[in-house]
């Protein structure tokens, strides 16, 4: 009888350990998920604070511009007016060999004033020789049979030919050949299209390159 109330007795402590055990590692387990949901909180009350700021700051933005109204705003900006064609664009030999194997072309955006602008844009560069006998050009469709090269340059890539100095700033692009001109007389048109305005400008220049001999 007394080997069975202490059996029972050592039965019962065990099972009051056990369960303060249970007891201190679900405590240990509310804790860190007590802490690993206030660090949550303080995170999403962080990027609220945030988002709130830059909610503030774009709306001051939006305020500023609506003051300055659209077309107001357009009006004071320096934008291009016009194109030129520099004076010495023209023919170019860069191979060394006689006869000209390229045309360099410098280009001026303009502003109302005068004043060149390292303006955004893409270009287009067209060159024609006028002489050569209809419908042997590399163009396609009515006024193209005369289109001798063409060469594009999209805006990501206008960066790398601006120049600016002391004495001139213009935009510089050289526009080769494999095979030249049957004709010393080339048209050289070129179209900007400004990504300001969307506006989109041309101008062009006979040039006068030099042939190889024949």
């Amino acid at each position: 009888m007394m080997r069975s109330v202490l059996l029972m007795t050592i039965v019962a402590l065990l099972f009051c350990v056990g369960c303060e055990e249970l007891s201190n590692e679900r405590e240990l387990e509310l804790e860190k998920q007590r802490d690993v949901a206030r660090k949550q909180v303080k995170e999403l009350t962080g990027e609220v604070e945030n988002l709130s700021a830059r909610l503030a700051t774009q709306d001051e933005h939006v305020k500023t511009l609506q003051a300055l109204g659209g077309e107001k705003r357009m009006a004071t900006l320096f934008t291009v007016d016009k194109i030129e064609l520099g004076r010495y664009t023209g023919g170019i030999d860069t191979d060394k060999k006689p006869g000209d194997d390229a045309i360099k072309i410098f280009l001026l955006p303009e502003d109302a004033d005068g004043s060149t602008l390292k303006a955004a844009g893409s270009v287009k560069i067209q060159l024609f020789d006028l002489a050569q006998p209809e419908g042997k050009g590399k163009g396609k469709g009515e006024g193209k049979n005369k289109l001798f090269a063409e060469y594009t340059y999209p805006v990501k890539d206008i960066a790398k030919h601006w120049h600016g100095g002391m004495l001139t700033y213009h935009y510089s692009f050289l526009c080769g050949w494999e095979k030249p001109p049957a004709h010393a007389d080339i048209t050289v048109r070129v179209e900007f299209t400004d990504y300001l305005t969307g506006k989109t400008f041309t101008a062009q220049k006979l040039c006068k390159i030099k042939l190889p001999p024949k």
